[in-house]
């Protein structure tokens, strides 16, 4: 793990101090671990996003198929000139060379430029998927560029934690990897699972030997004994320390339906309960922003539910939250300082029920957005807190919510000078596709408005649509893709949206609410 400091002088974060010995990025790569058997494929999709944003005119892709074992089977290239959708389908590739039956195994994907595209990590996203399911993620997991770049990210070694796990007669819990080039010659995982009632599991288990980009799925229930009985029927979460190296171990974990042939992922992150250097905390405290905070939206209709996960993984600190909910206007509807305490002493795995706050105090809207906002004691902020997003659907196939693991945007001051934002999402529109956006900051007596610029792009060719919108102060903005003809029409099966904005504070999020119950979804880029 890099330091939080080290991390925004890399990726050139507006007002940071340029740092003269930093090395541009010419290869930024991820590497997914991919499956297809009777039940569901893989695809993995991204945007020309490198033609918008760094005005680079063109990238080289390198795509690599690998079998379980890590032995290469196929190679292509592909030219990425034009600013249109791309997708990467599993399927294909195995037709291409007969490959017949179940698979399980990896892609990667070399993206490679002769200016500098600042991130080591693209951004594409993982889709595990069939005609009644489909769950997404953003890139996790990737080999280091060379010997500096491993040395930056491994120079701190934490757990990686950060998700929901469920163990039942029809859940099970699991997570995969692909490993970087060096063989494990035997890989371990000492894993601490947290229950419902902040319950402690903890053992280790071992891997055996590990071949070089060989795919590890991992399923939980074949390591711990009687996980199903310390999770009852609830959820849980699990923090892993692993002797992996070579390559940056983000992980892919979720959880299996049976019953529903489906998954639901997520990506794993840093535990950060034992990092206690003075960089593992912010330092740049104004008492004119809040220390940290950020906009989730509230999915309130028929059976929908929204959770707020928050996980026993920050630097030892003590803090309260605090919680606005809004409606779409922006007006404040709820609102309470010290809604929920948490002590470095009592570690808990919290699940926040927004729609409980919702029902309590008659607010019977579909379009509410929650301001979840932090304040530490001590000036001991975490200078990385990250939080779970759950939105499901009650009573139908999926028994799944979708599961996005997204941190709190910090109280920096540099980003009053910023003159705007950039971001991009992709959009599925035969899965009722669902866009928010939200106009929120850290800024306590915050009133800055927002003019935005949405691009449309899709995969035949570069052209796009164009819509604008006004955007308040504490306002947020839904886009119901299925509710506009000529993007649904356009886009086809797949694209993706841009969002340019004279305003650095805006945010956002994709969601796919499936008929079957299943709901994917992950922040924007």
């Amino acid at each position: 793990m890099k330091s939080y400091y080290t991390h925004l002088q890399s990726v050139n974060e507006f007002g940071e101090k340029n740092n003269v010995i930093r090395k541009p990025i010419l290869r930024s790569s991820g590497v997914f671990p991919v499956i297809q058997n009777q039940q569901y494929s893989s695809r993995i999709h991204f945007l020309g996003y490198w033609l918008l944003k760094r005005k680079i005119p063109e990238v080289a892709l390198i795509i690599s198929l690998r079998n379980q074992f890590g032995k290469i089977l196929l190679r292509e290239v592909q030219i990425i000139n034009e600013p249109k959708a791309f997708s990467i389908d599993l399927e294909k590739l195995l037709k291409k060379i007969k490959q017949e039956g179940d698979f399980v195994g990896s892609i990667e994907t070399e993206f490679n430029t002769t200016q500098d595209m600042v991130f080591p990590y693209p951004a594409l996203v993982l889709e595990y998927y069939n005609e009644e399911f489909n769950s997404c993620v953003h890139t996790l997991g990737r080999i280091y560029n060379d010997f500096e770049d491993l040395s930056e990210n491994e120079k701190f070694r934490v757990p990686e934690t950060g998700f929901d796990i469920y163990e039942t007669n029809d859940l099970n819990s699991f997570l995969s990897f692909v490993n970087g080039p060096k063989e494990n010659e035997e890989g371990f995982i000492q894993y601490v699972v947290t229950n419902s009632k902040s319950e402690k599991l903890t053992g280790k288990f071992s891997l055996g030997k590990i071949n070089p980009f060989q795919t590890k799925l991992i399923h939980f229930r074949d390591f711990i004994h009687d996980l199903a009985g310390f999770l009852g029927e609830e959820h849980g979460a699990i923090s892993l320390k692993h002797n992996f190296e070579g390559f940056y171990p983000r992980f892919l974990v979720g959880n299996i339906q049976s019953s529903f042939p489906s998954v639901s992922f997520t990506h794993s992150y840093y535990d950060c309960s034992n990092c206690i250097e003075d960089t593992d905390f912010w330092n740049r405290i104004n008492k004119k922003h809040y220390d940290s905070s950020v906009y989730v939206p509230i999915f309130n209709k028929e059976k929908q539910f929204t959770d707020l996960m928050i996980y026993p993984n920050f630097s030892p600190s003590d803090f309260s939250l605090k919680i606005n909910i809004h409606e779409k206007n922006g007006n404040v509807v709820f609102t309470k300082e010290n809604f929920l305490g948490i002590n470095q002493s009592n570690k808990k795995l919290i699940k926040i029920n927004l729609n409980k706050i919702l029902d309590e105090n008659k607010l019977s809207d579909n379009f509410y957005a929650a301001h979840i906002i932090t304040e530490f004691k001590e000036n001991k902020i975490p200078s990385r807190i990250k939080f779970g997003l759950n939105v499901g659907v009650k009573g139908l196939e999926s028994k799944l919510p979708c599961n996005i693991c997204f941190n709190t945007k910090m109280g920096n001051p540099l980003l009053e000078n910023k003159s705007g934002s950039f971001h991009w999402a992709p959009i599925f529109p035969h899965r009722n596709a669902i866009i928010t956006l939200g106009n929120f900051s850290t800024i306590k007596d915050y009133k800055k408005d927002a003019n935005i610029e949405l691009n449309f792009y899709r995969m035949y060719d570069k052209t796009s649509i164009t819509k604008k919108l006004f955007l308040g102060a504490n306002s947020e903005e839904r886009i119901f893709i299925n509710e506009h003809e000529d993007l649904k029409e356009f886009l086809s099966n797949e694209g993706w949206v841009t969002i340019k904005a004279d305003n650095p504070y805006i945010e956002g999020y994709y969601f796919n609410m499936n008929k079957s119950g299943s709901v994917s979804g992950d922040h924007f880029f």
